[in-house]
């Protein structure tokens, strides 16, 4: 995508000189628009979000640096190139404050206005690598928050800092279709540059069968849930589908990250179990409106897991009470049995957390009771072959590290590291790790760096390139061994095996 510069000059001269005799495309720029002075340059500005800005100073109205910052409030990445004489030099430590790039002085020569846009290019270039990166990082961070159960005593606070995604408060939206078939991802393109054009600090990642949006706040504030639905209406009118949305309620604690999102996925199953056709929920709407039917619903679905087993029989009479409760309707099907798969999953822990999103995703795409069998008959026939040792048997520094892990398996820990942070032996740690779980640290590792990889290829906008690198590979070719090792596919053969298992939209 080519850079786009503005330029403001109140000569004509000039101004024809810097459009029409520098060859602006083999720069990789385009020229998005020009203006004479700075009170017009200021709105052009505004209107055309430049990469660059070529300003003379002295201009009638408003002069080139009042108008730089005025921009500064709003465009704090804008690179800035200053054109002035020798005359006006005394503007120059007024210019540093404003975090000028470059100046050029007069008479202007086109080979310096070529050598200082292309270093302000190389620079901004090298920021949304860096923007890019930081990025995945954050979405690897949320990730594996959200899918791994947090424990008392980790710092999650220090692990949001390390990402730039600690604020004051924050909240949830999870964003689901509505329409049967509708695939989640393919209409979820284009939200994250939707979103950059709103004020609220925003994460996205795509998790099971929805977009999850992660929202900072400074701050408490009860115009929080007015953000809230504003977000809701710009997505809502993005996207080419209904969709439904969940929202959680605002939390300042970081160790409640898991539940504040959960609150959200239960929010977005009331909206789907609406009788009234509602798109969106607030989680205190549920808390303070659930009614007797819902509530009903709810007692049900704890009573069926309470007796729940891993055999096919007790798949096909929990598909049976999960079609009457549904009343045969697509969405709440769908709901229900997605539900339910994240209980039953919760009841019978496994190692293998790739099947568990496979069945949550099959879930969304269930149209009658032999397809909800089939979908829970096939969790519990994975489950059952999980050789996972039972967990509560592990001694509490074994479960501190295996946690650790999950949650720090996207970086690249090493066994010594590990137990220096736990204050024991490297030997002694190792040891133990293979003798109660009956698998060597590193395997351990590479599990969860695999379940890592298995959602971030689920989402086509992430390159195999960056799922490499986000979870601890510099070198993709690395990478590409492991999984295919582990795997017995390649990544881009993974990613294809996942997009045949879509059905058509549309189909039926």
């Amino acid at each position: 995508m080519s850079i786009k510069v503005v330029i403001i000059e109140d000569h004509p001269i000039t101004l024809r000189s810097l459009t029409e005799t520098i060859d602006w495309a083999s720069l990789d720029c385009e020229i998005a628009g020009t203006a004479p002075n700075g009170m017009d340059g200021y709105k052009l500005c505004l209107d055309v979000q430049p990469d660059i800005l070529l300003t003379d100073i002295s201009m009638p109205h408003k002069d080139g640096l009042q108008m730089v910052e005025e921009l500064r409030e709003e465009m704090p990445d804008l690179k800035v190139i200053i054109i002035t004489g020798y005359d006006q030099f005394q503007y120059a430590s007024r210019a540093i404050k404003l975090a000028v790039f470059d100046y050029i002085l007069k008479p202007i020569r086109n080979e310096e206005v070529i050598r200082s846009v292309q270093r302000a290019a190389r620079e901004i270039q090298r920021m949304q690598e860096i923007g890019s990166s930081l990025r995945l990082r954050q979405q690897t961070q949320l990730l594996s928050l959200l899918t791994n159960m947090s424990r008392a005593g980790l710092n999650v606070y220090q692990m949001m800092e390390d990402v730039g995604m600690r604020a004051g408060a924050y909240y949830f939206i999870i964003v689901q279709p509505e329409a049967l078939h509708s695939v989640p991802m393919a209409i979820m393109y284009g939200i994250d540059s939707l979103l950059s054009t709103v004020s609220a600090r925003t994460l996205s990642i795509m998790l099971y069968d929805s977009l999850v949006l992660y929202v900072m706040r400074d701050d408490l504030d009860e115009a929080w849930q007015d953000e809230a639905a504003q977000l809701v209406e710009l997505i809502a009118d993005a996207v080419p589908v209904r969709v439904r949305f969940g929202i959680s309620e605002l939390e300042k604690s970081y160790h409640k990250v898991r539940k504040t999102y959960q609150q959200a996925r239960q929010a977005l199953w009331e909206t789907a179990m609406s009788q009234e056709g509602t798109l969106c929920c607030f989680y205190s709407q549920v808390r303070t409106s659930a009614d007797a039917s819902m509530a009903q619903i709810h007692q049900k679905l704890g009573a069926l897991i309470e007796r729940a087993d891993l055999s096919d029989e007790f798949a096909q009479e929990a598909s049976r009470t999960i079609v009457d409760l549904s009343g045969q309707q697509y969405s709440h099907l769908r709901a229900l049995v997605s539900l339910y798969v994240l209980m039953f999953s919760k009841k019978f822990p496994s190692s293998n957390n790739s099947q568990v999103e496979k069945a949550l995703n099959d879930a969304w795409y269930v149209t009658c009771e032999a397809e909800v069998s089939g979908c829970l008959a096939h969790l519990s026939a994975v489950l059952r072959q999980d050789e996972q040792p039972d967990q509560s048997k592990y001694s509490l520094l074994t479960k501190n590290v295996l946690e650790y892990i999950r949650l720090h398996g996207a970086e690249s820990l090493k066994l010594n590291d590990v137990a220096e942070h736990f204050r024991v032996s490297s030997n002694y740690l190792s040891a133990l790790i293979s003798r109660e779980t009956g698998t060597l640290f590193h395997a351990h590792v590479l599990r969860v760096k695999m379940e890592i990889a298995h959602t971030l290829l689920a989402d086509p906008r992430v390159r195999v390139e960056e799922v490499a690198h986000a979870v601890g590979y510099s070198n993709y070719v690395s990478f590409y061994n492991v999984f295919k090792r582990l795997e017995h596919m390649t990544p881009s053969q993974y990613r294809e095996m996942l997009a045949s298992q879509q059905p058509e939209s549309g189909s039926q």
